[in-house]
């Protein structure tokens, strides 16, 4: 099994029907049109769980997200990455707000209608993840930018820290790991600070998958 497979659970609550596919664009075209919840998860056995529990969403506790929300910093920039629409992974870079700050350091006609970039379809998540924060290092670098935040353990906490297998990886998501590590350390020397936020906050979201 990859390392980076994902199961995606549906329930149809007319019919009850429910299943759990490998594919999000699988479930999408179950789901579509229809009354009902989906959910992606790191397992099998936790889909599984979703569904045999009532397929509920948890709600959120505002005061939770409020603190959260109060955390955020309005003079950084933010990444994140997504597969929702099912046209391969989507990059998205903005600021506080929310606005998408790609126009500025890449060529329009690579952008899409909602202000992201399409990486490949046969990209995973991770490297999407990957392309963000590479993405938020150019912008920094440019505009003098002193705090990047996203929502990815994985790629802040390791592979722009240097830590990887490479065994597990495709050369040129190894060969992105070095540049952005060497990019981080450039980044820290100027100051900068990478920091892990929740992806319920990201002002970058992509929204998929909630």
């Amino acid at each position: 099994m990859s390392r980076n497979q994902k199961f995606y659970a549906y329930f149809i609550i007319n019919t009850n029907e429910n299943g759990i596919l490998e594919n999000w664009v699988e479930c999408q075209k179950k789901v579509s049109g229809k009354k009902a919840r989906y959910k992606s998860f790191k397992n099998l056995l936790e889909a599984q769980e979703w569904l045999n529990s009532g397929a509920n969403y948890e709600k959120k506790e505002k005061k939770d997200l409020t603190k959260l929300y109060s955390e955020l910093e309005r003079e950084a920039i933010y990444f994140d990455a997504g597969t929702g629409r099912g046209n391969g992974v989507e990059v998205r870079l903005t600021d506080f707000d929310g606005n998408s700050l790609l126009y500025k350091i890449m060529n329009e006609k690579n952008i899409n209608e909602f202000g992201n970039y399409y990486v490949a379809n046969t990209r995973t998540n991770n490297f999407g993840e990957l392309v963000g924060i590479y993405t938020a290092f150019v912008y920094a670098k440019k505009y003098g930018t002193k705090i990047i935040c996203g929502d990815s353990s994985l790629v802040i906490e390791y592979w722009t820290k240097g830590r990887y297998n490479s065994s597990n990886l495709e050369s040129d998501t190894v060969e992105l790991i070095k540049k952005t590590a060497l990019m981080r350390n450039e980044f820290e020397k100027r100051g900068g600070t990478v920091k892990k936020i929740s992806g319920d906050v990201n002002p970058a979201d992509l929204g998929f998958h909630k």
